[in-house]
């Protein structure tokens, strides 16, 4: 089975950019625009190797998705993008142990890099 990503963004063009790059490489997608939609994929049955997760969503912020998605020991790797960069986000992005922070907007050949490293091709099937 191909890898899974999650992406978390209320901004339709880029969930659309994103979800056609990762398609392309032989990911396996699902596509969010809130914390509560993201939370229902997260805490369903199919875990996610990865959640590409944007900090400002409608009503409350990637970060919480982050504490909650640690609270409860899922083992998915989180990258948290923004827009807003400020020293207090990447200090409490680096306490929930978020293992990349990217700041937008950023080139998506550097975002595909990254989910690589972070959790293999597309095609790898051991789960992360």
């Amino acid at each position: 089975m191909p890898k899974s990503v999650l992406i978390v963004d209320d901004e339709k063009l880029l969930v659309r950019t994103l979800s056609n790059a990762l398609k392309e490489a032989g990911y396996r997608i699902a596509v969010a625009g809130s914390a509560e939609q993201a939370e229902k994929h997260v805490f369903g049955e199919q875990p996610f190797d990865l959640i590409l997760l944007d900090n400002r969503l409608p009503k409350e912020s990637g970060m919480e998705v982050v504490r909650r998605v640690r609270d409860r020991a899922v083992k998915s790797k989180v990258i948290l993008m923004t827009a807003y960069e400020t020293p207090e986000v990447k200090a409490e992005a680096k306490r929930l142990k978020v293992e990349r922070y990217l700041k937008k907007p950023f080139d998506l050949t550097v975002l595909l890099g990254e989910i690589q490293d972070l959790i293999g091709n597309a095609e790898n099937s051991t789960a992360g």
